[in-house]
């Protein structure tokens, strides 16, 4: 079975597993490298010395920008290499590059062609209807008010609200902030299975069990109920505080090993809009993810299951998570930034055009 969301975006496809949607993907390098080379001024060398030696749908470091539309190719080798300008004040100089984006299938690299090009023409307006639209099935689109001074920051880094440092850092995909001071966190899914876990029940240090507030949690953290508040995260303290985790209490399993990308992303757009339980809600995730992709739209999907989460800890149903189609987005693409959807649809099969 379907969910009615998924079919109302995309009759004619069909779901697949992660698995399977990232073989399609990578089963189209070959004809996208020749459709690069055939849309590039640039002189790209034999496969042999672009891509990884052992994969043939992974670009080598110093050709990962391959990865990207040829008309934005410069400002993505700008920001793999860490050279960006920061105007505004919530920003970081850091760019946190995720290992595989030279992946044909990174979300990263997915997530740059989508929105530098939008950047570049300075027009969101694809985007912020699309969002518009998920908040309005809330009754919310009159609360945010995405517009020409709304302030989009890619790669975010906020570590520091966290109490994160190094490659720790957590990085928001892509940060809005309306000129109410409303906040927006947005992440992007290609074909992840889940919202990321946290590393420590795999690391066998004997830390963490797999559950928060254990007796051998606390046991081995000096009687912190978990190993990452022992180093000084504020997981647990942002999470308690916006009542999105319940600290005080023995959590089996432990909810950062399931939603761990998803609720730091919430807790940071709550504590950066200065939300309190007495207000209107000011910030909000977005998941923004492959309509195809079974694990966020099929049934019992990650979302869902986030939705659910949430609102068993809170006791009510709370409207501050939404998700959206990464297809939508680029289907609404027209006038200047119509020259790229030829690029998503040899690159990742999306549609060319569709019924919005």
């Amino acid at each position: 079975m379907i969910n009615e969301t998924y079919k109302l975006n995309s009759p004619d496809k069909k779901l697949s597993t992660p698995a399977q949607l990232r073989s399609e993907i990578k089963s189209r390098a070959k004809s996208y490298l020749e459709w690069i080379r055939r849309n590039s001024d640039l002189r790209i060398p034999d496969d042999h010395q672009i891509l990884s030696d052992k994969y043939d749908f992974v670009f080598k470091d110093d050709y990962r920008y391959l990865n990207f539309h040829p008309d934005i190719m410069q400002q993505a080798q700008d920001m793999l290499a860490g050279r960006i300008d920061r105007y505004y004040h919530d920003t970081s100089s850091e760019i946190a590059v995720h290992d595989y984006v030279g992946h044909i299938a990174s979300s990263q690299a997915l997530c740059w062609n989508i929105v530098l090009p939008m950047k570049k023409h300075d027009n969101f307006g694809p985007l912020f209807e699309v969002l518009s639209s998920s908040l309005a099935k809330e009754g919310m689109a009159s609360d945010f008010d995405f517009g020409i001074e709304t302030t989009e920051v890619l790669e975010l880094n906020v570590g520091q609200d966290l109490g994160e440092d190094g490659k720790a850092a957590t990085s928001i995909d892509l940060y809005l902030r309306t000129p109410q001071g409303k906040v927006c966190a947005v992440e992007f899914k290609l074909t992840e299975p889940d919202f990321g876990r946290c590393k420590l029940p795999q690391d066998r240090n004997g830390k963490c069990d797999g559950n928060y507030g254990g007796p051998r949690n606390i046991e081995n953290n000096d009687g912190y109920l978990c190993y990452l508040a022992m180093r000084g995260r504020r997981y647990w303290q942002l999470g308690g505080q916006y009542n999105l985790l319940n600290p005080t209490r023995l959590n089996k399993p432990c909810p950062l090993n399931t939603y761990y990308q998803a609720l730091r992303n919430l807790m940071v757009a709550k504590k950066r809009a200065q939300e309190s339980s007495d207000k209107e809600i000011r910030g909000i995730f977005v998941l923004a993810a492959d309509e195809r992709n079974e694990a966020f739209w099929g049934v019992d999907n990650r979302f869902d299951s986030l939705k659910q989460y949430l609102k068993d800890v809170r006791g009510k149903y709370i409207p501050d998570i939404f998700r959206i189609s990464v297809q939508d987005i680029v289907s609404r693409f027209s006038g200047s930034l119509s020259q790229y959807k030829e690029y998503f649809q040899v690159k990742y099969d999306f549609p060319t055009s569709r019924n919005n």
